[in-house]
């Protein structure tokens, strides 16, 4: 699914991939300092690899939850009910 979205950007100009990948990541990272204080988990008691993990599901969390945003757009644009 990332493969996917990563294929789609390269048609973007340099200056656009590196804004989007970078807020990606922002919100990445945010949503991840946000589970591991609800979990209850230390940040520092992680390692960088564990880390790097939490991070990289939540980015792939986040290009699902647009892309299911983008279709049910479309779908609102051409008159489709989903329900």
């Amino acid at each position: 699914m990332k493969q996917w979205m990563m294929e789609k950007m390269l048609y973007l100009p340099e200056k656009v991939r590196s804004k989007a990948r970078e807020r990606l990541r922002e919100k990445a990272l945010s949503r991840t300092h946000a589970r591991l204080v609800i979990s209850g988990v230390d940040i520092d008691t992680l390692s960088d690899d564990d880390l790097e993990v939490i991070i990289a599901d939540e980015e792939n969390k986040l290009i699902d939850e647009y892309k299911s945003r983008g279709i049910i757009a479309l779908l609102a644009l051409l008159g489709i009910s989903w329900f």
